[in-house]
């Protein structure tokens, strides 16, 4: 049951990120569209690895909560 928990709030942060990137992702597709033959594949396959990595790594991305009260404040 635990794991299952943890695998949704992953599904759930996946969400997140991919909604706060639609334009970057938009953009990316825009341009594979307009190339053609092997530089469409290449960087198609290019950007499905970037898309794995960047989602895969999310865990990497986000502030632990006592990492947050532990930040120093200049003043």
């Amino acid at each position: 049951m635990k794991y299952i928990k943890k695998f949704i709030n992953w599904l759930g942060e996946i969400l997140k990120e991919t909604l706060a990137q639609t334009f970057t992702l938009l953009g990316f597709f825009i341009a594979w569209l307009t190339l053609t033959g092997t530089a469409k594949d290449i960087v198609g396959i290019a950007i499905l690895i970037s898309l794995g990595l960047w989602l895969l790594t999310i865990g990497l991305r986000k502030d632990k909560p006592e990492a947050i009260n532990k930040k120093k404040v200049s003043r």
